[in-house]
């Protein structure tokens, strides 16, 4: 199944391209020298693929989501509250963190089931101050504005002789979130070769033909939306384990909200790779060039790189990869 799967998703020469990166990220600590600095640049700009990802699940349907950073953030705080005051491990409470927010969306979406295209963005967007409001102003569940310190961190775990110690190893949580992107590449994927992803595509091609033709479009979006909430829920509850820290501000940011929208377009919207490498590829560019050169204004690349994209690769990184020879 696996390999049938990766076939039909990577058709053709570009099959090789997925591995080499794959390779250069496994082996990427030994590559750093054990940095932990190029590691937790490494690692963050995974959680960011991972987000971009599951806001292409959401945009497959043709919907735009300007608001994924409120389901990041209600996953962040679902699993950290669980974990800090009712002592549960967050192995138990980062896929908790997730169901806290897919039901977020499943209210955003029976709320916004009738909105489409700039209407459906613009109230995805308003929609991140809901969460966030409440999160900041009640203190005796979420602290409020002073945020979450000292935040329990992954457990340890022993894989065969080796005890793996996630909390005091960069290294090991670079990995941790490594296969968790391949998780969530092969969740893509599969959505992308099921009867799933054949509806939202004809739901975005052609919603009355899809109509006529008996596909339950509302049905549709709202699954394709809660599903992508929840990864993205996940991701904002791994998140939040890795730093040990969140607050209202952070956690809910236009950070989380924007940029994932930016790889996804210049990746390659519909696309099952293209979101993750555009986010490897720009984020560390980001982090090691334009921020020590320009601190206060280097996130400058991103709206760069992202007219550049809609000018000339309109299919996205990966788009223009699979037309070249």
């Amino acid at each position: 199944m696996g390999e049938d799967l990766w076939k039909r998703a990577f058709p053709g020469p570009e099959r090789g391209v997925p591995l080499l990166v794959l390779l250069g990220l496994l082996f990427l600590p030994l590559l750093a020298r054990s940095s932990d600095y190029v590691l937790s640049i490494f690692t963050h700009a995974l959680i960011l693929a991972t987000l971009a990802l599951a806001w292409n699940i959401l945009g497959a349907s043709g919907s735009i989501s300007l608001g994924h950073a409120a389901f990041f953030g209600v996953g962040a705080y679902g699993s950290a509250l669980l974990s800090a005051d009712f002592a549960i491990s967050p192995w138990l409470t980062i896929p908790l963190g997730g169901l806290v927010a897919a039901a977020l969306a499943a209210v955003m979406g029976l709320i916004c089931r009738r909105l489409r295209g700039a209407y459906f963005a613009l109230a995805t967007l308003a929609f991140v101050e809901i969460p966030k409001v409440i999160t900041d102003n009640w203190d005796g569940l979420t602290r409020g504005s002073l945020g979450l310190v000292g935040l329990p961190g992954l457990p340890a775990f022993h894989l065969g002789p080796w005890h793996v110690n996630i909390a005091r190893s960069m290294s090991a949580s670079y990995y941790l979130v490594l296969v968790y992107t391949l998780v969530v590449v092969f969740l893509v994927a599969l959505v992308w070769e099921s009867n799933l992803g054949l509806a939202l595509h004809a739901v975005r091609e052609e919603e009355t033909a899809a109509r006529a033709a008996g596909v339950h479009m509302d049905r549709y979006r709202l699954f394709s939306l809660l599903l992508s909430a929840f990864v993205t829920g996940v991701s904002g509850a791994v998140y939040v384990h890795l730093t040990r820290y969140t607050a209202p501000g952070l956690a809910y940011s236009l950070h989380f909200s924007a940029v994932p929208v930016i790889f996804a377009l210049c990746g390659g919207r519909f696309t099952v790779l293209g979101p993750a490498l555009a986010a490897l590829l720009l984020y560390p560019v980001d982090q090691f060039i334009f921020n020590p050169l320009l601190p206060a204004g280097h996130e400058f690349l991103y709206g760069l790189v992202l007219v550049l994209a809609v000018l000339f690769l309109p299919g996205g990184f990966w788009g223009a990869l699979r037309r070249s020879p």
